[in-house]
């Protein structure tokens, strides 16, 4: 007989004692019964990953990338399957198998993937990062580079419960963002046209992320920079402030 522990239960001070009184019973016990079990996230665990492009542009097949999203997860491998675009010399994802290692096929296809980048982007932006700070990385991909700054980005966040990446459609909103774990916030800078651009802040309801602050920077006739303050009260973000840009040399 055999007992599957989640990583809630396999702390240093609890695993040696219930070892030896469950050994005692002829009992065998195991750190989990799969990665379908519910974890909990290290939310001081960064890993990485590593990926493996195509031998040369006679090579259609994947790109293959690789990762441990969470020590308590198996290793887990991604087929990034792609094509040539209509457009010369940009690369278009069709689908991402996720294998975890040691098994013969997918436990997830994600299809269809809106990724369209040039050629020179590594792996279509391909990252395996934690999106919403709970410890289990995270994947995204960039869409489509602009002519300005605000890239978007297709994610997926990994959901412990259901033990598979699940699409964020409030997240893929957010252009240019960066992840601060430290903070628990997103920052996305931001241009709507010459003379507007801005920095927003975001956090986390759920695995929904929540505009709680903006500021706006205006330039006006003769050069002049005035910025302005909104945040979220009341849930509504109201205008809190204003007055020069302290940093027009940006």
């Amino acid at each position: 007989m055999a007992i599957c522990l989640s990583q809630k239960f396999t702390s240093r001070r609890f695993v040696p004692a219930a070892a030896a009184m469950l050994a005692l019973a002829g009992v065998a016990m195991t750190p989990a019964c799969g990665f379908a079990a519910e974890p909990l996230g290290d939310e001081t665990f960064e890993g990485g990953f590593s990926c493996l492009a195509p031998s040369g542009p006679k090579d259609m097949g994947p790109i293959i990338c690789q990762s441990v999203i969470n020590p308590s997860l198996p290793s887990f491998d991604f087929s990034l399957y792609w094509h040539g675009g209509e457009a010369a010399g940009t690369q278009v994802l069709d689908r991402i198998d996720i294998r975890a290692k040691g098994e013969t096929g997918p436990f997830q296809s994600l299809s269809p993937v809106e990724s369209s980048v040039p050629v020179t982007v590594a792996h279509n932006g391909f990252e395996v990062v934690d999106l919403n700070f709970d410890g289990f990385l995270d994947m995204r991909v960039i869409r489509f580079l602009p002519a300005g700054p605000n890239t978007p980005y297709q994610n997926w966040l990994w959901s412990p419960e259901q033990a598979k990446f699940v699409a964020n459609p409030a997240l893929d909103e957010i252009t240019s963002p960066r992840f601060d774990a430290d903070a628990q916030e997103i920052t996305s800078d931001w241009r709507s046209s010459a003379s507007e651009h801005g920095s927003d802040i975001y956090t986390y309801d759920g695995d929904t992320p929540v505009l709680i602050h903006r500021e706006t920077d205006t330039m006006g006739a003769g050069g002049a920079c005035a910025r302005t303050f909104y945040d979220r009260i009341e849930d509504e973000l109201r205008k809190t402030g204003d007055g020069p840009c302290t940093d027009q040399a940006e």
